[in-house]
């Protein structure tokens, strides 16, 4: 009995730090946005008589705002903030001071500024790490299966998909960058790079596989066709080549 309760509160105390971390606003970097703080004093909701001010703190412990006056709408408070304001990654400290007539309070608030204005969670990371080393083994597996077949219009198709693996590869990698490594900007810019240069590459990639995959499926048929007729390989390969190579030299 004692065990279930145990395992009752544990769950509520879950559910609490899931609600409590959830309510903290979350401001996605170098974008322009607004704060909006309820006031309350005593658990009555302020009239519009009353007046709050907030400070702002840097998460490096600099003060960004210094009992700066919010706007009264409807009960709550707000305060803009500039697209300057949300340059610097991290959390932000909020103390903010509310008094209506006689009664005054204070409420130290905290809000985070990320790059893509998310929180990154556990469950998001394990998530992203199943679905990159899933992607990362089909990739290897695709490129060494390319390597082992000899049909060319096979072996051309296990590279293209291998390559399309590879685009998910560096997208999910990116992603990654950008909620679990923050403090690393550089390396979001590199994962970003790779993956719209390999994603902008694929089309002519493409293109150059289907004219060399026909290409030489028409090098491969005139070679059968000399075995056919008796012709030994080594001569039939050798014909075909300086044949090619006798047109890109006409060129």
């Amino acid at each position: 009995m004692k065990r279930k309760e145990f395992y009752l509160v544990t769950v509520i105390m879950m559910f609490l730090f899931i609600s409590l971390t959830s309510a903290q606003p979350v401001f996605k970097q170098s974008q322009a946005t607004e704060i909006n703080v309820p006031c309350t004093i005593n658990g009555a909701i302020c009239s519009p008589s009353a007046q709050c001010q907030l400070s702002i703190i840097y998460p490096n412990g600099t003060v960004m705002v210094n009992k700066q006056n919010m706007t009264y709408n409807s009960g709550v408070f707000t305060y803009p903030l500039t697209s300057n304001q949300t340059s610097a990654l991290g959390e932000y400290e909020m103390p903010v001071t509310c008094c209506d007539g006689g009664d005054c309070g204070v409420r130290h608030l905290t809000y985070t500024v990320t790059p893509n204005g998310e929180i990154a969670s556990t469950g998001k990371g394990i998530l992203y790490i199943g679905i990159l080393t899933i992607l990362f083994i089909f990739f290897i597996l695709c490129i060494y299966s390319g390597m082992q077949v000899e049909h060319i219009a096979l072996k051309s198709f296990l590279w293209l998909f291998g390559y399309i693996l590879f685009i998910g590869v560096t997208f999910i990698a990116w992603n990654l960058a950008i909620d679990y490594l923050t403090s690393s900007p550089f390396l979001i810019v590199v994962f970003k790079w790779v993956f719209y240069f390999f994603l902008v590459a694929f089309f002519p990639t493409l293109l150059f596989a289907v004219i060399y995959t026909l290409y030489m499926m028409t090098q491969i048929d005139a070679i059968k066709n000399m075995i056919d007729r008796g012709m030994p390989q080594d001569e039939a390969y050798e014909r075909v080549v300086r044949s090619g190579f006798s047109k890109r030299k006409q060129w």
